[in-house]
């Protein structure tokens, strides 16, 4: 008998839930709209992919960020290092 796979996805460190009706509405940035979102160089946003420390997937041969899970991400982030 098979297990059924939930559609419920998490980081390495089960801080970061999101269920993936979440991404229906989600609002896709390229490499040029994310550095101007977080105000960070385009090697900043390649050493956080490459490091898998920000979601982001190939279409073609450019990556797209999510941005409202990247500021879900980084609000909680933020959040932790408050509370230490």
């Amino acid at each position: 008998m098979k297990k059924e796979k939930k559609n419920t996805v998490t980081s390495e460190d089960n801080h970061l839930e999101f269920d993936a009706h979440l991404l229906e509405n989600e609002v896709w940035l390229t490499t040029e709209e994310i550095m101007e979102h977080l105000h960070v160089s385009r090697s900043t946003i390649y050493r956080l992919r490459k490091q898998h420390h920000i979601p982001s997937f190939k279409l073609g041969r450019s990556p797209m960020y999510p941005k409202h899970l990247l500021n879900k991400l980084f609000l909680q982030k933020s959040l932790r290092n408050i509370k230490q």
